[in-house]
């Protein structure tokens, strides 16, 4: 039997890709370093002593925070004129008016860090939010 070649083409770039990576192997592992800012601080909170002054963010918006460092590892969190989705939350009871607007957050579980409490907040406002 007699091929006659009509055309050629070149191979995909997806199959040139599989190729070049059976014949050299796996790519090298690259390790990428976590950062190092901490979380209140990416969110551009602010440390005066041992008091922090923020906002909570969330996709629904922002409202106006603060945490006090009472000694290591204990917190004092607070909101200030907080959304009325939260009222309607069942942690709602876990706010307590200190008048004025601002209400002290009462944490069943102490966050370990300003971060982590930030965190719990804009976790449970964002709940708060989607449970309309």
């Amino acid at each position: 039997m007699k091929v006659t070649v009509l055309s050629t083409k070149d191979a995909s770039s997806l199959l040139r890709r599989i190729i070049g990576q059976v014949l050299r192997g796996p790519a090298p592992t690259v390790t990428i370093k976590r950062s190092e800012i901490p979380y209140w601080r990416e969110r551009g909170w602010r440390q005066e002593g041992r008091t922090y002054r923020g906002t909570y963010t969330t996709a629904y918006g922002s409202f106006i925070g603060r945490i006090d460092q009472v000694r290591p590892g204990n917190f004092r969190l607070y909101i200030f004129d907080p959304p009325q989705d939260l009222r309607k939350h069942r942690h709602w009871t876990c706010f307590q008016s200190q008048g004025n607007k601002n209400y002290r957050i009462h944490m069943s579980r102490m966050p370990e860090d300003v971060s982590s409490g930030i965190l719990a907040i804009e976790r449970l406002l964002t709940e708060a939010f989607e449970g309309r």
